[in-house]
């Protein structure tokens, strides 16, 4: 028993070396180097991230249906389903973009153009009802009046740009009349149709040239104010220049 106690007593006094102490903590360290802790991310912080990832993928899954869906409805004519989406979400968007009236008045007589060509294009393939013909000739009027709103601010600072226009779309309207009545008719619908888009281009054609006459009555009031401006002005200098100085007489002194 004593031989063990003795033992135990001389196993106390053993100690490592700072050698080995050393290599110890050298072969420590290349342990955690070449086995590197693996962090478990919380649950929390895993749902956020799936919801971020599934939020994103919905977003560019929304983006791309209603890219593709714009650009399919840019075809569509009236009567498609997606011909709505077309003039009030496509048109609409772009014309946010129009800073200028020039930019606005000519905007609105491309839809204008567009629209008569849609119905142009309906009768041509003898696909020309009579509903169809209304939706067109509702999303004309919508036009015109827009158009006429733009004109008016368009001729109080440029007007012979104004009627640039207006005398421009008076010449496709009146192209597309012509045509309109030259397409033959397969069936009575497609007449009643054609018939009917007739009389929308005609009264297209009438507010556009009523919009043509305001500017040019617009335009000739002004003149008519300048030029009687100008002979009172003219009158009045002539006036003040022919005045001439009244001479007091001259009384004579004695000496």
């Amino acid at each position: 028993m004593e031989t063990k106690l003795a033992k135990l007593k001389n196993l106390k006094d053993i100690t490592l070396t700072t050698e080995e102490r050393n290599l110890m903590r050298a072969h420590a360290a290349r342990i955690v180097i070449a086995s590197p802790v693996l962090v478990t991310d919380s649950f929390f912080k895993r749902g956020v991230q799936h919801g971020l990832r599934i939020a994103l993928s919905s977003m560019l899954f929304v983006v791309f249906i209603a890219g593709s869906v714009s650009a399919v409805a840019n075809n569509a004519l009236p009567g498609d389903p997606l011909y709505s989406f077309k003039i009030n979400v496509n048109e609409e968007v772009k014309g946010l973009f129009l800073k200028t009236p020039e930019e606005k008045v000519l905007w609105q007589k491309n839809r204008i153009e567009t629209r008569v060509n849609e119905i142009q294009t309906l009768a041509n393939s003898n696909a020309l009802t009579p509903a169809k013909q209304q939706t067109a000739e509702n999303a004309i009027n919508d036009h015109v009046a827009a158009l006429s709103a733009d004109l008016t601010t368009l001729s109080a600072q440029a007007p012979d740009t104004a009627l640039t226009v207006t005398a421009s779309l008076e010449q496709t309207l009146k192209a597309n009349k012509v045509s309109l009545q030259n397409t033959a008719n397969a069936t009575t619908a497609n007449d009643t149709g054609k018939v009917d888009a007739i009389k929308t281009v005609d009264a297209t054609l009438q507010k556009v040239s009523n919009q043509e006459v305001q500017i040019i009555s617009k335009e000739i009031d002004n003149l008519n104010t300048a030029v009687n401006t100008v002979p009172s002005t003219a009158s009045a200098a002539l006036q003040a220049t022919t005045q001439t100085p009244s001479v007091q007489p001259v009384t004579p002194t004695t000496p």
